[in-house]
């Protein structure tokens, strides 16, 4: 069920407007226009943006048929992804931990577990830092075994294969991974060894604004594989939408290039 107008009041009506899901071609081509922004008294509240509102309907997508009971997140920042899981999975038990390196993000830890309680939502927020604290909390808030994890703490290949390894020992067989800006960040050599050593695969999410990577058991593939399969690009797409972004940002050298091939092209036919 679409989720956007109800996680967006959380947060309106609670003083902090929602920026999410802005062209960047409209802003000077920022990278970061298309997530969300947390913004109060006109300044924005914290460096660490949610996902944006085209991941937003990703997730819509993924959880249509795709119901896990425990549900664990790296990176909470203002809670607007935990918020989201736990919206979409109203019979699940959602938990966020944050080490509260960013700015206001402790901040946010207290505001997604206000906004929790107050809203009866089946979701918490905690401090800790990923992969040292991850089996404890896992253990103390009886989250064992997961069976969803969405990884978006700290984007390096290093610390992206840290945080699965961390959570796979208290997974389902069957648990689904989804990481935040595989392709945004080059995390692509973590996915790939991370699904080696575990036996699974993975698939890149070119559809979604970060580019997401969504991993799982091949014999344990999620029900919900068709209801994302437009989040794929396609090869043959990929390929046309690089060289159409290639003859735009050279467009006087393209230009040249078919002015040469109908003249002499048509020269020595």
């Amino acid at each position: 069920m679409p989720i956007l107008a109800q996680l967006t009041r959380l947060y309106e009506s609670r003083g902090i407007e929602i920026s999410t899901g802005l062209n960047p071609s409209h802003f000077g081509d920022h990278p970061y226009a298309p997530f969300t922004w947390f913004i109060r008294d006109g300044k924005s509240v914290t460096e660490g943006l949610g996902i944006s509102l085209q991941e937003i309907y990703f997730l819509e997508c993924l959880f249509e048929h795709f119901q896990p009971r425990r549900l664990f997140v790296i990176g909470n920042s203002a809670g607007w992804s935990t918020l989201a899981l736990a919206l979409l999975n109203p019979g699940g038990q959602v938990l966020a931990i944050d080490a509260g390196f960013d700015t206001s993000s402790l901040e946010g830890i207290d505001l997604t577990n206000r906004i929790a309680a107050e809203e009866a939502l089946p979701a918490q927020a905690v401090k800790g830092v990923s992969p040292a604290d991850v089996g404890r909390l896992i253990g103390e808030h009886d989250m064992a075994p997961v069976d969803f994890a969405f990884i978006d703490g700290y984007h390096t290949v290093e610390q992206v294969e840290l945080d699965f390894e961390a959570i796979r020992p208290h997974a389902t067989p069957g648990c689904v991974y989804l990481f935040h800006d595989v392709q945004n960040f080059g995390l692509h050599p973590a996915l790939d060894r991370a699904a080696g050593r575990g036996g699974l695969v993975w698939e890149l999410l070119l559809g979604t604004s970060s580019g997401m990577g969504i991993m799982y058991h091949p014999a344990h593939p999620p029900p919900c594989l068709d209801d994302i399969a437009a989040f794929k690009a396609r090869p043959a797409a990929v390929e046309i939408l690089k060289r159409a972004a290639w003859a735009r940002k050279h467009r006087h050298l393209a230009r040249w290039q078919r002015s040469f091939r109908k003249r002499f092209g048509g020269a020595s036919a």
